[in-house]
């Protein structure tokens, strides 16, 4: 787990932590809110280290202490996480018996709860006789991407730490690193800002033909060698399956057209499919910027009704008959 990488994403955080650490100012029960993939877990286990390292520079990431909380098997931390998307009160109660005993090791002891919004009421209510009558020497950290579904007595007894969204260059870097193509990543980077969500976007068994759909509509558009529509039909078929293929395909597509009116006022450094410089330099230099931003409302039009009833087959060929058009 690459910890340098919640020092640059989340340096605020790490910065309160740590002075918390050297104050001596720490409290009980910690709440890292924030969107998915922004690695509220793993600095969970950060803090965890940081607490115990017995190295004079804290968290060291070698020591005895900092390689079993990293492994999962530091009898001093206990994490609870939902079994299916749902915290039930005998978890809670588990984590409450084990605490009770005498610990095994010397030195703080660390319970982590992921998703938090996900207990239930008497699971909750459970936590929060736990939460208002700590032990000592004993830190809580709950985890959630919805505090709005946080009962306020649980959020009024921790300290809120705020995780921010991730970069563009962060979830890209992240991705490269991973092993995923350059393209393909910097179009997740582009399309979420979570690397929970990047992974799953990559991963979707479609994510390549449509992304490859993208660059042949626009291909079609910039050449003109065949009708744009007819081609859509014999090759779409995929998009008609599922709203989330639906919506992944005109998501792409909004970038691409971000692209040609990136082009169009000389910002190439932030295109994204600059693999296809050639087809956005044709259809750039056609169509005025007036005319490739009104293009651009009419993908987000019909992305923001693809969950109403509407004729989908129809509102994509009047799309496209608009995008072909001189």
């Amino acid at each position: 787990m690459a910890f340098d990488k919640i020092r640059s994403s989340q340096p605020k955080v790490v910065q309160l932590l740590e002075n918390s650490i050297k104050k001596d100012r720490l409290s009980h029960a910690y709440l890292f809110e924030g969107e998915k993939g922004t690695k509220k877990y793993e600095t969970a286990l950060y803090f965890a280290q940081m607490l115990m390292c017995t190295s004079e520079d804290k968290p060291c990431l070698e020591c005895h202490n900092c390689r079993r909380i990293l492994n999962g098997t530091h009898p001093n931390v206990y994490v609870v996480e939902p079994f299916k998307n749902l915290i039930k009160k005998q978890q809670i109660i588990d984590l409450q018996n084990e605490f009770s005993k005498t610990s095994v090791e010397r030195g703080p002891k660390i319970y982590i709860i992921k998703n938090i919004d996900l207990i239930n009421v008497s699971a909750a209510n459970s936590l929060l006789k736990f939460l208002e009558e700590p032990y000592p020497n004993t830190y809580a950290v709950l985890t959630s991407s919805n505090i709005n579904k946080i009962l306020p007595t649980i959020i009024s007894r921790s300290q809120v730490v705020q995780f921010n969204s991730l970069n563009k260059k962060i979830i890209e870097d992240e991705m490269i690193e991973t092993g995923y193509p350059k393209l393909s990543s910097r179009i997740v980077a582009n399309l979420t800002n979570s690397i929970t969500e990047a992974l799953d976007i990559v991963n979707n068994e479609y994510f390549l033909e449509l992304m490859d759909l993208v660059k042949e509509v626009n291909n079609i558009i910039a050449t003109g060698d065949e009708s744009l529509i007819i081609y859509f039909n014999e090759n779409s078929s995929i998009i008609y399956q599922d709203k989330e293929f639906s919506n992944l395909f005109l998501s792409l597509l909004v970038i691409y057209q971000k692209d040609l009116i990136n082009y169009k006022i000389n910002d190439v450094d932030n295109i994204i499919f600059n693999e296809e410089l050639e087809t956005i330099s044709t259809i750039s230099t056609r169509k005025t910027k007036n005319r490739l931003i009104d293009d651009l409302e009419s993908m987000l039009s019909l992305k923001a009704k693809l969950n109403n009833y509407i004729n989908e087959r129809l509102a994509y060929d009047n799309l496209l008959l608009s995008l072909e058009r001189r």
